[in-house]
């Protein structure tokens, strides 16, 4: 027997396993929920050096460690354990966070979630055998298939294990580590330089650099410090953001409009208002003294309004659709979430600006105290509380609510806790209404939140109320109604049958806000969704009846919905009290344009920049995926990951939505335009910068 040929054979497999079992997390084809970026014949090449020297890192501890030859081998086997496991709760990250995990970006899991993990735990077991990736731990099973036959086959030929026993070993394993962990770092080095080259924004930057650098190879190298993530915070000086503001009484926007922060009714062709609204023809102040709740509807993708598939009919969301017909509705409305998912829409809304995407920037605040003109802040005579039916520490709301945004008051559910004089937990504060969805969900029912909102609604004479659902949340358990839907009926995965099926509950929402909405008075409401399902595309091919490209799918998972409802006090005799404001806007609009919106309708004036448009006017914008950095317009959606490579458009990074020539921007041209805006913006955010960009 050439034990020789078995023990290298072995560290090869070792090697070349391990290697190609990165690209399970890091091709497309392998991982439907991730889109990664174009491949660099050099950079590929280095990404292969990366790794090995990665491994050949976690090699030579191992060989320094142990001398024998069983116990080599055996360490061998335990860490491509490790390593497939951590591939395989990569691919589980990925799934419910479409991008790929940095070890500097821990605070995801600051948030009490106990029994939310152990129920996605269950659906990541599930997906070992549905989605094929127990794949991912064939390189264990053949190094340990190896090693069985291995010491099987010695064991048999009653032969001795040869063992390395020359001295010098260990001096020659103490230089390979100092020139691999030296061709780690150099690596790593190219990568960044093609970072803030290509990419200089935070979002993404973790995917391109374990495309780049080797998976194991960028997790090694920020173990050893190194954050390929940080982005050239370097800047001109603040005037450049004079460019982008739209608190002025005339400015220009990327598609060559001109505008003001004024807009007349005549500016805003898809309105229907009442006269009594209107003051000179302007809608600037059109609820002035009027109170204002903003729903924050949790997890509602558009294409779920789509009556032309064969499953969703007009009985599907009935009570919303007729909502939406006595509401003004945002029918082009994006979603602008980054890693921060619900947290980032809340700041998307409340601040008018974009999160970085990489991030949570909610639990960053307990580092760096941003300043911010909120929402809250700008209705000082108002009574202004948030809700919510989770524990207050959950995105470290009960903190930044309150010092960042300014509410006065953030109302949680935490049935374990105690009571306390002054605490703001519902369960003392409001205690008649502590219903659940089940007995076994961990979350208090929006219908109770509901109430909640009404009982301050009762107690104060004017209010800014934020109550924020909470229901479906993935993975769509804890529904109180039957299902509507089968397997048989559908044939779509569990999990999305799950969230269809939660149309109930949500419609059942929005009849008991009817119901409250006729009990209250000269209150405008605002609802807007945080972000889409994330259901795999051969779901959504299924719901929708028809097949779709890549590009389809991507905009149809980040597009959600946002409406106005202004309710006629007066009418007392329709099943839904007619809407003031009507209409139907078809342009882009997403979730920093609710806050423009709202300062405007209300007649507030403010001393700070912004950058939204007013979602009621006929104004072009663009909406940005912060997780992703796609970017959507009226005329077309891109993928910018591939737009950076390709540099024109083509049928992989453009879905048109118009002629391709009568787009009023080119795709590469905006795309450039808008990669400066958001570099700049993140820079801001990161220098904590907004506090000083007054409006001049």
């Amino acid at each position: 027997m050439n034990q020789k040929k078995w023990y290298y054979s072995f560290l090869g497999l070792f090697y070349g396993l391990n290697i190609i079992n990165t690209y399970m997390v890091t091709t497309a084809i392998l991982n439907r929920y991730l889109i990664p970026f174009r491949r660099h014949g050099l950079l590929e090449l280095n990404a292969i050096i990366g790794n090995i020297a990665a491994l050949t890192i976690l090699l030579i501890i191992g060989f320094l460690i142990f001398k024998k030859r069983r116990s080599r081998m055996t360490y061998l086997i335990v860490i491509t354990g490790l390593l497939n496991i951590a591939i395989f709760s990569i691919g589980i990250f990925t799934k419910y966070y479409s991008t790929m995990f940095s070890i500097y970006e821990m605070t995801l899991f600051n948030n009490p979630a106990a029994e939310l993990a152990g129920s996605i735990f269950v659906e990541a077991l599930t997906e070992l055998y549905r989605y094929y990736r127990i794949i991912v731990f064939i390189p264990v099973m053949v190094l340990m298939g190896i090693y069985i036959a291995y010491f099987k086959r010695i064991k048999k030929q009653q032969l001795m294990v040869d063992e390395v026993t020359f001295p010098w070993h260990r001096l020659l394993s103490i230089f390979i580590l100092l020139a691999s962990m030296v061709l780690s770092l150099s690596t790593n080095a190219i990568v960044k330089a093609n970072l803030d080259k290509r990419w200089p924004i935070s979002a993404e930057r973790a995917l391109f650099g374990i495309q780049s650098a080797g998976l194991y190879n960028y997790y090694v190298g920020q173990m050893m410090g190194i954050n390929l993530s940080n982005v050239n915070l370097t800047l001109p000086s603040l005037t450049i953001y004079n460019t982008y503001n739209k608190n002025q009484d005339t400015y220009t926007n990327l598609f060559d409009q001109s505008y003001s922060n004024q807009l007349p009714i005549t500016q805003a062709s898809t309105v229907e208002i009442d006269p009594s609204l209107l003051q000179d023809g302007q809608l600037n102040g059109v609820f002035e003294g009027k109170n204002v709740v903003v729903f924050h509807l949790e997890t509602f993708n558009h294409f779920l309004l789509d009556e032309q598939g064969p499953y969703m009919d007009s009985d599907y969301f009935s009570t919303l659709k007729a909502l939406l017909n006595e509401s003004y509705v945002l029918d082009n409305f994006y979603t602008n979430v980054g890693l921060g998912n619900s947290a980032d829409a809340e700041f998307s809304v409340m601040t008018g600006l974009y999160p970085t995407g990489d991030t949570t920037l909610y639990w960053n605040y307990n580092k760096t105290k941003y300043v911010f003109e909120a929402l809250p802040k700008l209705f000082p005579d108002y009574y202004r509380a948030s809700l919510h039916g989770d524990v207050k520490t959950f995105y470290n709301r009960d903190i930044v609510h309150e010092q960042m945004l300014g509410f006065e008051d953030y109302f949680y559910y935490d049935s374990k806790a105690a009571y306390y004089e002054g605490t703001k937990n519902g369960v003392y504060r409001f205690p008649d209404f502590l219903e659940k969805n089940t007995p076994e969900s961990p979350w208090l029912s929006d219908l109770s939140l509901l109430k909640w909102t009404e009982s301050l609604i009762e107690s104060h004479e004017q209010y800014f109320l934020y109550p924020i659902t909470i229901q479906p949340h993935t993975p769509y358990l804890y529904d109180p109604f039957p299902n509507q839907f089968t397997n048989e009926d559908i044939p779509v995965s569990p999990t999305t049958l799950k969230y269809i099926n939660y149309e109930t509950y949500y419609d059942d929402f929005f009849d008991h806000f009817i119901e409250m909405a006729k009990r209250v008075e000269n209150t405008v409401y605002v609802f807007y969704s945080d972000h889409g399902s994330g259901i795999p595309k051969v779901d959504l091919e299924v719901l929708l009846g028809r097949e779709l490209t890549t590009l389809e799918y991507k905009q149809e998972m980040i597009k959600t919905l946002a409406f106005i409802y202004v309710p006629d006090d007066s009418d007392s005799n329709s099943s839904i009290p007619q809407g003031l404001l009507k209409g139907t806007q078809p342009l882009v609009r997403s979730q920093v344009d609710i806050y423009r919106t709202v300062l405007e309708l209300f007649g507030i004036n403010s001393d700070y920049q912004y950058y939204g448009v007013n979602a009621l006017s006929d104004e072009r914008t663009f909406a940005i995926d912060t997780r992703a950095f796609d970017i959507v317009t009226d005329d077309y959606f891109i993928i910018s990951k591939f737009m950076s490579s390709d540099e024109s458009p083509n049928d992989m990074n453009t879905l048109y939505f118009v002629d391709p020539s009568a787009v009023v921007n080119e795709p590469y041209d905006l795309y450039l335009d808008v990669m400066l805006f958001k570099k700049r913006m993140d820079i801001a955010l990161q220098l904590n910068l907004y506090q000083h960009l007054k409006n001049i």
